[in-house]
């Protein structure tokens, strides 16, 4: 149970026959390679098509892979969208990589494969799937193979896919073991990196700040844009961007709506205080299902408390209509009894073949019993029977409380199965006694009760208050007219002033864009945005359609694969280009004032001081923020030389009376080759191969075609 829980929280995966499995593998990657290059595709790499075949069949199974590692079949917009994204990402990784695995001659023998997960040293993963409090179990994993055979089909796909994984990631440690070990930093380099890295060196410095000119007598003229943007247009490389502009039209229930909401709810009050099976015409008339937990007073609405605590009211009675969020409810007793609000007892669970999560153990049913009676009658005949019960749980005990001597602690009245809170709740502290439920024979000992409070059993007739087909239409008229009446950019911003409408902006959406303010699954519009017949200023024609709501949207900006253009940066350099021009006016200033430093402090503002301990890692200078070139300068220069005035970032600068202080003398550089050696393998480890290599192909990016 234990091991196939980790493997399955771990990818979703189990595992299956492992001879046949490596046949599967190589036949099945043989398959999908042959049709690799065929039909319609998902993105092309360097010129090789990633197919929308091969492309759905691993979504679709990474899909059920989320499901099941996560215990949730219904994932939300966002989580799905991730899965599509990160299967895209998964398959363009495995095309680069694979080329480079070839060519540095790395591959993976089956009988390699087979001593990842049965040799003396298995894989990490193996280790942790199949270790307990014991450490790891190499007998677990034996044992397990033995058996898989009599277990669901479905664990031999899904083992198919673990060793897939396994596989890849054995390739990918030993390319980046290979790509580590390739480093080499010669004795020169590094006694070069000794002495940049410890010299010192210090400067007086005048400055003057650009803070001390005014922005409103600086003048940037295009030119100047220009002429930054031309400078520092590869500080801006970007993929592909768009920018919109929406409005939105929620769909939200009339007040016609609320009105037929509570007329429903009205309307099944008799009925519903009448009817005697009131599981069954919850489950036929209600949009929540029924409930048959045991609630107390803090479980429910402050108005339910009432109604059903504190008014006398007996089972059958009827409470309601009231509202409560977006719906109109009734409420019905169905039982009243005084409960404990929690349980406490230890457990020593034997699982077997076929129970819930008992998958890898070869116990039968017949055992299992026999087992947890043959417990039982050993901790009757001892006189003390809390020590040998903890001592039996350790040894015997299937799940994770073996550790805790099979201590379940305190759980709330109704949280565990059926089977077992009852017989808990139904048997006085210090009972012990042999209970079954799906996972298997327990062992039980009741250890303790909170003191019984007064518990209900209520059934909820629930009628969500939702749009009519009715509401619907008027809005999307509105939308609709909205569209009609404007085809233009300028019409779109018009009506929307005139109308009071809000106008909401989502700037820099690229492909991969799933998540848009206020809209949930907005993909369709990212698809429509990056469609190729859309052009910059376009107002959909199409109103999209989503939860809730209708949205228009406008295309406002466009941004093509490469440097991003002066228009799209121009905002976020606004205030470098004016400190640019700022530089070239203080230089200026200072110029003018000669070599009279007395001069620039009175009349211009400027200030003297001395920056010291400045070394190559510098990147701040004193206490004039990061001046990285004003750095560079000074380090490049001449003790007993002047220079400037020169511009920064933040100041313009005068530096003299430069000095340095040299490093101690040494032959023994081995901290800067460990320091070099640890900052390139931290960077192999990273990822920063992949990463240069996908950076460097040519990838056609055809996502917003398929999802």
């Amino acid at each position: 149970m234990a091991a196939i829980e980790k493997i399955r929280r771990r990818s979703g995966l189990l595992i299956a026959i492992i001879g046949i499995a490596l046949l599967a593998f190589v036949l099945q990657d043989l398959f999908q390679s042959q049709g690799r290059n065929t039909g319609p595709s998902v993105a092309v790499v360097d010129g090789e098509k990633i197919s929308i075949r091969d492309y759905e069949q691993l979504k679709e199974k990474n899909l059920e892979n989320r499901k099941s590692s996560t215990n949730n079949n219904n994932l939300s917009s966002a989580e799905t969208y991730s899965v599509y994204n990160n299967t895209l990402e998964e398959m363009i990784k495995e095309n680069l990589m694979t080329k480079e695995y070839d060519a540095a001659g790395i591959g993976i023998t089956s009988e390699e494969l087979m001593d990842q997960m049965t040799g003396e040293n298995p894989h990490e993963w193996i280790k942790q799937s199949f270790s307990d409090a014991n450490g790891f179990d190499q007998q677990r994993v034996v044992q397990y193979l033995q058996n898989l055979s009599d277990l669901p089909a479905e664990y031999y796909n899904r083992w198919i896919d673990f060793e897939k994984a396994l596989k890849q990631n054995r390739l990918e440690t030993k390319f980046d073991n290979l790509v580590k070990a390739s480093y080499f930093l010669p004795t020169a380099l590094a006694k070069k990196y000794y002495e940049n890295k410890n010299m010192k060196a210090s400067a007086d410095v005048v400055a003057l700040r650009y803070t001390t000119i005014p922005d409103s007598t600086v003048t940037v003229t295009d030119a100047d844009n220009r002429a930054f943007y031309e400078e520092n247009k590869y500080r801006y490389e970007t993929d592909e961007r768009r920018d919109i502009e929406y409005v939105v039209f929620e769909i939200k229930p009339s007040l016609e709506d609320r009105q037929e909401a509570l007329k429903f709810v009205q309307d099944m009050k008799p009925e519903f205080t009448a009817i005697e099976n009131v599981v069954s015409f919850v489950n036929a008339n209600s949009d929540k299902r029924y409930d048959s937990t045991w609630v107390g007073r803090k479980d429910v609405p402050e108005q339910v408390e009432k109604a059903v605590f504190d008014s006398g009211n007996g089972v059958g009675y009827v409470y309601g209509p009231y509202e409560d969020g977006d719906a109109f409810n009734l409420v019905r007793i169905v039982d009243m009894q005084n409960r404990p609000d929690s349980l406490k007892a230890s457990h020593i669970l034997i699982g077997y073949k076929g129970a819930y999560g008992s998958q890898d153990t070869i116990t039968t049913k017949e055992q299992a019993e026999a087992k947890a009676n043959e417990l039982l009658a050993q901790l009757k005949a001892a006189k003390n029977n809390d020590e040998l019960f903890a001592e039996l749980a350790a040894e015997y005990n299937t799940d994770a409380t073996k550790e805790k001597g099979g201590d379940l602690d305190w759980f709330l009245d109704g949280q565990m199965v059926p089977e077992f809170n009852t017989y808990v709740l139904n048997n006085p502290v210090g009972t012990l006694g042999v209970v079954e439920t799906p996972f298997g024979y327990h062992v039980v000992k009741v250890t303790g009760k909170t003191e019984p409070q007064p518990k209900a059993r209520l059934a909820y007739l629930t009628h969500e208050i939702t749009s009519s087909t009715k509401t619907y239409q008027n809005i999307y008229a509105q939308a609709n007219k909205f569209v009609t009446d404007n085809r233009t950019y300028d019409q779109f911003n018009k009506a929307i002033e005139e109308q009071g409408l809000t106008k909401r902006t989502m700037p820099r959406m690229n492909k991969s864009t799933y998540q848009i303010a206020g809209i949930d699954n907005p993909r369709e519009i990212v698809r429509w945005a990056f469609d190729e017949k859309t052009k910059k200023g376009d107002v959909s024609e199409k109103i999209f359609e989503l939860d809730n709501m209708l949205v228009v949207a406008a295309l406002t900006g466009v941004v093509h694969e490469g440097y991003a253009p002066l228009e799209a940066i121009i905002d976020q350099a606004k205030y470098q280009i004016l400190n640019k021009k700022k530089g070239e006016i203080a230089v200026e200033k200072m110029k003018a004032c000669g070599n009279d430093v007395d001069r620039m402090i009175k009349e211009l503002g400027a200030e003297s001081t001395t920056v010291s301990d400045i070394s190559i890692d510098s990147r701040v200078l004193g206490n004039f923020g990061v001046e990285a070139d004003i750095v560079g300068t000074l380090l490049g220069m001449k003790e007993g030389q002047e220079t400037g005035p020169i511009a920064g970032n933040s100041s313009a600068f005068i530096i003299k009376n430069v000095k340095f202080t040299a490093p101690a003398e040494t032959t023994n550089y081995s901290d800067i080759v460990r320091e070099k050696t640890s900052q390139f393998t931290n960077k192999v480890g990273g990822g920063a191969v992949y990463n240069a290599l996908r950076n460097q192909a040519k990838i056609k990016d055809n996502r917003t075609d398929i999802f």
